[in-house]
């Protein structure tokens, strides 16, 4: 018996094979489109960024000085590199100054300056006092030396004492000097101690007298450089003011003329004070060259006579003659 097999079963398996075929072709081409798609908008993004950077950084205005340097600041704080602040440098000044005051009454006014002086932690360091005479007033001079924050304060409370003339002040910077004494202080300290130690280790006294007398050298050049230090130190610490004091009225009282007249009136002062300095020394000198005069009058008197006796000495004896030979 002959069996005869359905036409679906043996035509079923070859007929689904095209059709799985292409479904997995189809299914393996979708995957490569959303692939290449994710890649290119990726790419995309990618560029747009770019450009939006590109374009953020072409649109970007210039930083103002500030902003560059708060922005320099931020960065090296961010890495660590921050610039350490620099220390500010003390600077050493030295002020000094004068001034004219012309009051009623120089010894009052004089003993009111010491005492604002002192109050304001100062000291007076000279003072001159001349009595009024017939012929001049009386006047005062005084070398002030005030703290060197109080300059200013003191000037303006002499303004209070009367009227201030020919006010000048000058200030000098010292720091350079100043910071060169310091180094060279240390380099000696430094030295001196170096032979101390050395002079403790000495074996032979050949060596001995040879550091002990390098070691006053330099103990000597030591102390005359700290002595130096201490005064400029004192300058700077103390500022030097001048303060001449004069009476109301008088030509030292009046404002000085500037110009052609002022020099003009300054020569004829200097000329007619030499002129009375001059009459001055020799109405001291005169009766000193009398006296001199009158002692070498009696000096030449006597030579005189000296040389006169001298020449008028005892008559020589005459010479008896000779006898006669004999014939």
């Amino acid at each position: 018996m002959k069996r005869i097999r359905p036409a679906m079963g043996d035509a079923g398996p070859p007929a689904w094979r095209p059709f799985r075929t292409l479904l997995a072709a189809l299914t393996t081409g979708i995957l490569v489109v959303a692939l290449g798609a994710c890649s290119g908008g990726g790419a995309s993004d990618s560029d747009g960024s770019g450009a939006a950077v590109e374009e953020g950084a072409a649109q970007s205005e210039p930083l103002s000085p500030d902003g560059a340097r708060d922005a320099v600041a931020d960065a090296t704080g961010a890495v660590g590199l921050a610039e350490a602040p620099q220390e500010a440098v003390d600077r050493e000044l030295v002020t000094t100054g004068s001034a004219t005051l012309a009051v009623e009454d120089p010894f009052d006014a004089a003993e009111r300056i010491a005492g604002l002086v002192e109050g304001a932690g100062g000291r007076v360091e000279t003072r001159d006092e001349q009595a009024a005479t017939d012929h001049e007033p009386g006047s005062a001079s005084m070398t002030l030396r005030i703290p060197a924050d109080r300059v200013s304060a003191t000037l303006d409370a002499l303004g209070e004492l009367g009227e201030v003339r020919d006010r000048h002040v000058e200030t000098v910077d010292v720091t350079g000097t100043a910071q060169d004494l310091d180094a060279r202080i240390e380099a000696l300290r430094t030295s001196t101690d170096r032979l101390r130690e050395l002079m403790a280790d000495a074996d032979r006294t050949s060596d001995l007298i040879e550091i002990e007398a390098e070691l006053s050298t330099r103990q000597a050049e030591l102390d005359s450089r700290v002595s130096e230090r201490n005064r400029l130190s004192d300058e700077v610490a103390m500022s030097t003011l001048h303060v001449e004091i004069v009476a109301e009225g008088t030509p030292a009282a009046q404002a000085r003329p500037g110009g052609f007249v002022g020099g003009l009136t300054a020569g004829w002062n200097a000329l007619v004070s030499t002129f009375n300095v001059v009459v001055l020394v020799l109405g001291a000198i005169i009766p000193w060259l009398a006296l001199a005069g009158v002692v070498l009058l009696v000096v030449m008197g006597v030579r005189r006579q000296v040389a006169r006796t001298r020449a008028a000495g005892p008559t020589p004896p005459a010479a008896e003659p000779e006898p006669a030979p004999a014939e």
